[in-house]
């Protein structure tokens, strides 16, 4: 008897353009990464989620959670790569929306190699230290994906990665991406250039590493999702924008 042939990956694209007839694509894309991306906040974001499904009916919240779960599938057919910025740049935002904003997606060869050339000799980083990463115009996060590839999982766990963009939906986008392949990662909403930061938010592999999965969510850290970084946090970005230390 022949071995059966694993079920095929869904397409969570075909999903979510089932909601197009009834609302703008960008629209149902950023509420779909905003949902996608409170879902894996291990409960640290549930009033956003809330606030967000209040805007959808019932039908529409089942397409968004199926949409969710396939894209899990597709992830983990295409380890480390960003499916949902293409997806982004192909389906919600226009082409003159692109042109004005600024926003490209940077392939994945690109990335990979970049982040050869950033990290050089992993296996030479000290050992047991805390590796800085500072990532100031994030978008979805593919840079820093290349990045915790190329390391071994025991180096990877040592990444703490700060990383920041003016567009709220790559913030969702990134927050999603790093969480999914473990990437401790903290993700702030804000300008680099000008040093305005709104909002920042730490996924569940970044906060309070000391403890227990099951426990982080409960940790001071978890209580101020959403809210702007504190000047002490905003000086050692700009510092370690300045040092240019693993700046991506």
């Amino acid at each position: 008897m022949s071995a059966r042939k694993p079920p095929p990956v869904g397409d969570f694209r075909k999903l979510l353009e089932r909601l197009s007839h009834r609302h703008d694509t960008r629209r149902i894309f950023d509420a779909f990464v905003r949902f996608a991306a409170c879902a894996v906040a291990a409960q640290t974001r549930e009033a956003e989620y809330l606030e967000e499904a209040k805007r959808w009916d019932k039908s529409e919240l089942e397409i968004f959670a199926e949409a969710f779960g396939t894209l899990v599938g597709e992830m983990e057919s295409q380890p480390f790569t960003d499916l949902i910025g293409g997806y982004y740049m192909e389906f919600a935002l226009s082409s003159k929306g692109q042109q004005w904003n600024g926003e490209f997606h940077t392939p994945k060869t690109v990335c990979d190699c970049l982040a050869q050339m950033t990290m050089g000799d992993v296996e030479s980083l000290p050992a047991d230290q805390v590796i800085n990463v500072c990532e100031p115009a994030c978008g979805a996060g593919a840079m820093i994906l290349s990045v915790a590839q190329v390391c071994p999982p025991t180096v990877r766990r040592r990444l703490r990665v700060t990383a920041i963009d003016i567009n709220r939906t790559a913030c969702d986008m990134a927050f999603l991406n790093t969480t999914l392949w473990g990437i401790p990662t903290r993700v702030i909403h804000g300008n680099t250039l000008s040093g305005e930061y709104w909002a920042a938010w730490s996924n569940i592999h970044y906060l309070a590493p000391w403890l227990p999965l099951a426990l982080r969510p409960q940790a001071p850290e978890a209580m101020v999702q959403g809210q702007p970084p504190t000047p002490v946090e905003v000086e050692r970005i700009q510092v370690s924008l300045g040092q240019q230390e693993f700046a991506l």
